[in-house]
């Protein structure tokens, strides 16, 4: 159970350990009247201590970066054959996906050995990774599979400062927070 004003606060299995820091809590009603209750969101601990660790060694949270703008291949894409995957809408002249050969409308379908379906994947799978990391991408590009190398970029700071100090005044099931968190995934992992 997560109480409101948990936010930030740990996340704890039934055996003690904490597993996450919880971040936010749905509650509210459907369209039905039904009430929604027990929907919670939290970072995993394997992302926090990533991130204790970059706090520790530069003093900022740090991550891994391709330099993209990428959405999901929508379900309609995928009736017309396109694969499920991140389709890259823009790629940012000199940065890591750049310096690759990623191209604009390509699809990325997995990166470093993990597949990626959604936006979601991509991001996932950059969490992985750290700036510097050498690593392949899969995309795919006129129907064809492109199997290409890329060293990730360090977010640049300014984007950093920007997505840390950005407010969530939006929460889950807020009209418009879907379209809000898949612009802050994007800008915050650069995927």
């Amino acid at each position: 159970a997560i109480n409101s004003g948990n936010s930030g606060g740990p996340l704890f299995n039934m055996k003690g350990e904490v597993v996450g820091i919880t971040t936010a809590k749905y509650s509210g009603t459907s369209s039905s009247g039904a009430t929604i209750e027990g929907i919670g969101f939290a970072i995993p601990i394997d992302d926090v201590y990533g991130m204790l660790e970059d706090l520790r060694d530069y003093g900022y949270i740090t991550g891994a970066y391709l330099g993209i703008m990428v959405r999901d291949v929508d379900d309609i894409g995928q009736s017309y054959g396109l694969p499920a995957g991140a389709f890259v809408e823009e790629v940012t002249e000199g940065y890591a996906a750049q310096k690759a050969g990623v191209l604009q409308g390509d699809i990325i379908v997995e990166l470093g050995g993990y597949k990626v379906s959604c936006l979601s994947d991509l991001s996932r799978a950059l969490r992985k990774f750290r700036p510097g990391d050498s690593t392949s991408i899969t995309v795919s590009r006129n129907g064809r599979q492109v199997y290409l190398t890329v060293v990730l970029d360090e977010k640049p700071q300014e984007e950093l400062s920007q997505s840390q100090q950005e407010p969530a005044i939006l929460m889950p099931g807020d009209e418009g927070f879907e379209d809000w968190y898949d612009e802050f995934i994007r800008r915050y992992y650069g995927g």
